[in-house]
């Protein structure tokens, strides 16, 4: 019967004030929908940086800096003088192997290949009108040994959108992948051939099937498109095949001179970001001029997590305003429903109620509101904070995780019980000599005194 007679009243109480209930109900829900929202993103973000970033496989490539680049010159065939060679990279490999550093590698390599009467590149009003004698050709030909090659390709990441992936397994296939602008602009299709020129001599020429045409996904940092000042360097103009096809062309030779020479360039898989690490200190004296290790798996990994990190520096000053704000409102909330309640409190004692049955009623008003509000918070929370999230974060997935939920679910609870209890104090702290006490009496009276 008490506990009955303590919930009526304090719902009684709330029904008398329906709109100071809605709001502390408003505040809890949307305090405890965007701690939802904002424990998902800080949560993404720290295991996008910690187990994340450590389960990476990291690829590594020894490739010219861009200092050595900016002296680069298309139309000087002397340039292919400063390529990395296969003996410089078995000093590198050995180099890191004497460091107990354990790798997997693949190859890239490619040469400028000229075009034909039949097979024209791209070009642009800023392309240069040097001849394909001083390039080496207007396209540039890059070959894949495998799969693992393509993650590192220096000109973006592609996908496939009219025919298949190359094979890496047909030593016979002889095909090739060429860009839509490329099959654009030659009227070319899936199974069309193409005849492409050797870079040194324009005699000898070379014919592929396009077994694919692609389309490119990514944008590297400094790779450029129809700005590019060679056509060879738009990546429009980029024609990938394998390995096997390029070597079987004669075009992964050591014998080559001028832009005949292959640019290698090995791709070394690591196990971890920490081998990574280790490989970049053991390569490092034993570097050619001009050349550092960098790694497009981390690379492209920290790109990706740039709008994850901005989301979440706006979360963090969000959710700070958010508990401020919200912490105050519920606050105030609270003490305007409990503080003016004098006469009530000392009328219940007055007739009998304990102090601990008016407490227990006061808190039970709170409570009513905050937790109504903390679960509806969290349902909506729950539902929309992985799309809004996702979408904010500009395709970095974010998942909810039940243990997000329980530890917004327990600190939600606990402020609740807090302010609860903030309500219970107020009828601990009256005091029962104010109930033999008149509010209308004058002390400040004589007269009133000697009564």
């Amino acid at each position: 019967r008490h506990r009955m007679f303590v919930a009526k009243n304090a719902w009684a109480e709330l029904r008398r004030h329906p709109w100071r209930t809605a709001l502390m109900v408003i505040v809890s829900l949307l305090v405890t929908m965007w701690s939802v929202f904002g424990a998902a993103v800080m949560h993404e973000y720290h295991a996008a940086h910690g187990e994340g970033y450590e389960a990476l496989k990291p690829q590594a490539v020894v490739r010219m800096t861009d200092t050595a680049l900016s002296d680069r010159n298309g139309d000087d065939a002397d340039w292919t003088k400063r390529y990395i060679t296969w003996n410089e990279y078995n000093v590198l490999g050995a180099a890191a192997q004497a460091k107990q550093v354990q790798f997997d590698y693949s190859v890239v390599a490619s040469v400028p290949v000229r075009s034909t009467d039949s097979f024209k590149a791209i070009t642009t009003s800023a392309t240069s009108g040097a001849g394909q004698n001083e390039t080496g050709g207007d396209f540039t030909l890059t070959s894949f040994y495998n799969e693992a090659a393509v993650a590192a390709n220096e000109y973006g990441s592609f996908k496939v959108v009219e025919g298949t992936k190359l094979n890496y397994q047909d030593v016979t296939a002889r095909d090739v992948l060429i860009s839509q602008e490329l099959a654009k602009k030659n009227n070319l299709k899936v199974g069309s051939t193409i005849t492409i020129g050797n870079p040194a001599n324009a005699k000898t020429t070379y014919t592929f099937t396009v077994g694919g045409i692609y389309t490119y996904t990514s944008t590297p940092q400094g790779v450029q498109g129809d700005d590019a000042q060679f056509a060879k360097d738009n990546r429009n103009n980029v024609i990938y095949t394998s390995y096997y096809d390029f070597a079987a062309s004669g075009l992964d030779t050591t014998e080559g001179s001028g832009w005949a020479v292959p640019d290698i360039n090995i791709v070394f898989t690591l196990a971890n970001p920490q081998a990574y690490e280790q490989f970049k200190s053991a390569l490092k004296p034993d570097l050619p001029e001009g050349f550092a290790v960098s790694s497009p798996t981390i690379t492209a990994y920290e790109r990706s997590l740039e709008p994850l990190d901005q989301l979440a520096n706006t979360t963090k000053i969000m959710l700070i305003c958010l508990w401020g704000v919200g912490g105050a409102l519920a606050l105030l909330l609270t003490l305007l429903e409990v503080c003016p309640r004098r006469e009530e409190i000392g009328y219940g004692l007055a007739v009998g109620v304990t102090k601990s049955r008016m407490a227990w009623q006061f808190m039970l008003e709170i409570l009513l509101q905050t937790v109504v509000g903390v679960a509806l918070g969290l349902l909506i929370g729950g539902w929309t904070a992985n799309p809004l999230a996702t979408q904010l974060a500009q395709g970095h997935t974010i998942a909810m995780h039940g243990g997000v939920l329980w530890n917004v679910t327990w600190i939600a609870l606990l402020a609740c019980l807090l302010l609860a209890i903030i309500a219970g104090v107020r009828v601990a702290l009256f005091r029962t000599a104010q109930l033999a006490h008149s509010p209308y009496l004058n002390s400040a009276d004589p007269t009133t005194k000697e009564q």
